[in-house]
């Protein structure tokens, strides 16, 4: 038997693992040959910068995005602020990061709309059509679930509410609170079912009546100590890290479930733009969607068989998904309410 050269063992990992991911309903259509190519070029970059809004988004990326593409440094970088921070750093020509992860409407449509995102290599990765956004500059990569999140201490089973608007009522006063970044969203998402009239209804009813609190900190904190009991419109993933932390707590889901997309994206002026490439395709594979679901961050797409699109199917909710048709209007849903959360229109 022949012995094999380290370069000759690193390709046929390379090529089993292509073949691998090829092997899988989901990746119909990956371009092995367009693959291959393309982690050649990226290898000598040697390096991809990634960036997203916390690090349980990250974490899972360095170890087994090198394990099928060894050779290649990871650097990961984790903020909320990520997006305002890249559209600073463009302003003064200083570009730091290959790839980006974040939902869409918050955090890549305003890059997008400032062209530094570049078109990313989907097709190769057999990306299907509709979860590319953005006229091919965004894939779509899992969701995330707006539900209810509350202290089973303090919160009694007969008081858990089964629709967004029974938070209305009285018992509710001074035991909400919300986030100030996702609470305008979930208003947002409700206005594309709900009137106007209602959404504006239910908005100040929150604010002025039920004296929700929007906190910037972080919001297990405020959950664990009592000081409130109910997060209106937090995520999934966000209910079982605080329970993983020791918060006695459960997430449920209302009467609607707005869902956003989290996505990946290359940027237009990466200083390792193969890298970039290769990494924002790894992470739509079957590989990578396994392992952010063991990250709590799961695929609720109408075809997914993920544990929590079962859950959520299970429960009857109506199901909102971000798609290419809503996001935009949603925007113009966001510029109504927002106002009126800020104390700028009663």
């Amino acid at each position: 038997m022949k012995h094999l050269t380290f370069k000759k063992l690193i390709a046929l990992s390379i090529a089993g693992f292509v073949a691998g991911i090829l092997s899988s309903p989901s990746q119909a259509g990956m371009d092995k040959a367009a693959i291959d190519a393309l982690y050649q070029k990226a290898k000598k970059e040697g390096t991809v910068v990634v960036w997203g809004p916390q690090k349980n988004t990250l974490s899972y990326i360095s170890e087994h995005f090198n394990k099928d593409f060894p050779g290649i440094k990871v650097v990961t970088a984790a903020s909320l602020r990520s997006g305002p921070k890249i559209i600073a750093e463009a302003k003064a020509k200083r570009y730091s990061l290959d790839t980006f992860i974040f939902p869409i409407s918050s955090g890549m449509l305003p890059l997008y709309q400032r062209k530094l995102l570049a078109k990313g290599p989907w097709d190769i990765f057999g990306v299907p059509k509709e979860k590319q956004f953005l006229d091919g500059h965004v894939a779509g990569l899992n969701n995330l679930a707006y539900v209810i999140v509350y202290n089973t201490n303090n919160v009694k089973p007969n008081e858990v509410p089964n629709k967004w608007e029974d938070l209305l009522h009285p018992r509710w006063k001074g035991r909400l609170m919300g986030s100030p970044f996702l609470f305008p969203h979930l208003m947002s998402y409700f206005n594309l079912v709900w009137s106007d009239e209602r959404t504006a209804a239910y908005t100040r009813g929150m604010i002025n009546q039920q004296k929700i609190l929007l906190a910037r900190g972080p919001r297990e904190g405020f959950l664990k100590s009592g000081e409130r009991h109910l997060v209106v419109g937090d995520f999934t993933q966000l209910g079982k890290i605080y329970k993983d932390h020791g918060v006695p707590v459960k997430y449920k889901f209302m009467d609607l479930t707005p869902s956003p997309q989290f996505t990946s994206a290359v940027m237009a002026n990466a200083p390792h733009p193969n890298a970039g490439r290769l990494l924002a395709g790894w992470l739509t594979t079957e590989k990578a969607v396994k392992l952010r679901e063991g990250k709590y961050m799961f695929d609720l797409s109408p075809s997914s068989n993920s544990a929590l699109a079962k859950e959520m199917r299970a429960s009857g909710t109506t199901h909102i998904l971000e798609t290419a048709k809503n996001f935009k209007p949603r925007k113009v849903n966001l510029k109504k309410f927002k106002p009126i959360i800020t104390g700028r229109k009663k």
